[in-house]
């Protein structure tokens, strides 16, 4: 896949760069994340709340789905201590392609926005086992139960929380509640 993004990014690879690529929207300017550098690599990226690689293969998903953004290479000094990111950014890359596979994939079995997901307190009683990308979608129903909020706060990559979502449908862990038609 051919991104501005990977194109910015390997440019600063190419030459070393340490700093900051900030993220921005391009209809308005708004400052949505960030990429660190220290000598070509990349240690850290904060994107619409998000940090570490699920902010990454975040940004790469919206710049797939033909969302628009504007970067701006800023030099800064960056210490080792802001590294959230330990792998080179080869692995990455090379995840990238399949993470859009199965992103895309996922997409026709996400939730629709306007349900509410609830866990079924029978499925807590019966301790069914439980995978670990299970247990964090779990973790993350007990504060939010709609969709948008559940993708946004869970720490999970979209199609891993849609997949844990199928998955507990399917083992009766969750509720799904329609939203009310209006009586006419």
């Amino acid at each position: 896949m051919d991104s501005k993004l990977m194109g910015v990014i390997e440019e600063q690879q190419s030459v070393q760069f340490t700093g900051k690529l900030n993220v921005l929207a391009t209809f308005n300017r708004q400052f949505l994340g960030h990429i660190l550098f220290k000598d070509g690599e990349v240690i850290q990226v904060r994107f619409n709340g998000h940090k570490g690689l699920k902010a990454f293969y975040q940004l790469i998903i919206q710049e797939y789905s033909l969302q628009s953004f504007d970067y701006i290479v800023e030099p800064e000094l960056v210490g080792e201590k802001e590294r959230q990111i330990h792998y080179p950014f080869a692995v990455i890359k090379n995840k990238m392609s399949d993470v859009l596979k199965l992103y895309r994939e996922s997409l026709k079995l996400r939730p629709p926005e306007n349900v509410k997901i609830l866990i079924d307190a029978e499925f807590i009683e019966d301790t069914l086992p439980c995978t670990p990308q299970e247990f964090s979608v779990l973790e993350t129903l007990t504060e939010w139960n709609n969709p948008h909020d559940i993708y946004q706060n869970c720490t999970l990559l979209d199609h891993e929380i849609t997949m844990a979502l199928v998955s507990l449908r399917k083992k009766g862990a969750l509720k799904i509640l329609a939203p009310r038609r209006e009586q006419v």
